[in-house]
């Protein structure tokens, strides 16, 4: 699967949208997003420093370059557009909240699948993961092949090395709880979903959520952390269409 960021520039427009993916994520998750967004619109559709490539590159990579990358991103569209629309997923609404708060002059509104405010691992996670790095999914596995699809990283069947992405997850951490003490400050327009059979964040993110007024939040019944059913997935691209 080609991992590659996707940018679209659309001379003498007003608005664009920025895609924002999620740790060991690719911009192929937004492929069912993009038919939907109108053909008048900027789109920069990006891949977090370290992603896209082997274990050792993300190992190399860190949340301080992820940050910036965003920022530096950010800051260009800024002065380029005068309506940016954020859309992420997972650690990339980590990022949207940030920037949306720093940008609420320029920033629209903001569109966060599964925002990971509290995490806790299922079983299912930990699984999906094992499969997806030693073994042959079978096309009938929905969650594992949705996890598959994914992940930008290409994995290695050394168990060890994956000891050198300890210091990423360590930062996500930081930055969540950063994140949580932050949220109360969003003023911009925003739409977050959460997936009940979510494998990695817990219901209880949605408390934190709800601090803020102007996030709608949005219940995935029948969806997990990668995986959406179809039922669920045009519940997300209505709410988007509606608000374009």
């Amino acid at each position: 699967m080609n991992h590659s960021p996707y940018i679209k520039e659309v001379a003498d427009i007003k608005t664009a949208v920025l895609m924002i993916h999620g740790i060991l994520g690719t911009p192929r998750h937004f492929d069912f997003i993009l038919p939907h967004i109108p053909a008048d619109y900027s789109i920069y559709n990006i891949l977090l420093s370290g992603h896209g490539k082997g274990v050792m590159d993300f190992a190399h990579s860190s949340m301080e370059k992820w940050t910036q990358q965003v920022s530096d991103l950010m800051n260009k569209l800024s002065i380029k557009y005068e309506n940016i629309i954020i859309v992420a997923h997972s650690m990339g609404t980590l990022f949207a909240i940030d920037e949306a708060i720093k940008h609420s002059d320029k920033v629209r509104f903001i569109f966060l699948l599964n925002t990971p405010l509290k995490i806790r691992l299922r079983f299912q996670m930990v699984k999906n993961a094992l499969k997806v790095t030693f073994t042959n999914i079978d096309e009938s596995d929905i969650q594992a092949v949705a996890t598959k699809n994914a992940c930008s990283i290409k994995t290695s069947k050394n168990i060890f090395i994956y000891l050198l992405w300890i210091p990423r997850y360590m930062e996500l951490f930081r930055k969540i709880s950063y994140t949580r003490k932050k949220i109360s400050l969003l003023s911009t327009q925003s739409f977050a979903f959460h997936s009940i059979n979510d494998e990695m964040v817990s219901i209880k993110a949605c408390d934190y959520l709800q601090k803020s007024k102007n996030i709608k939040l949005y219940i995935l019944n029948d969806s997990s952390h990668y995986y959406y059913s179809k039922n669920n997935l045009d519940d997300i691209i209505e709410v988007l269409k509606n608000n374009f």
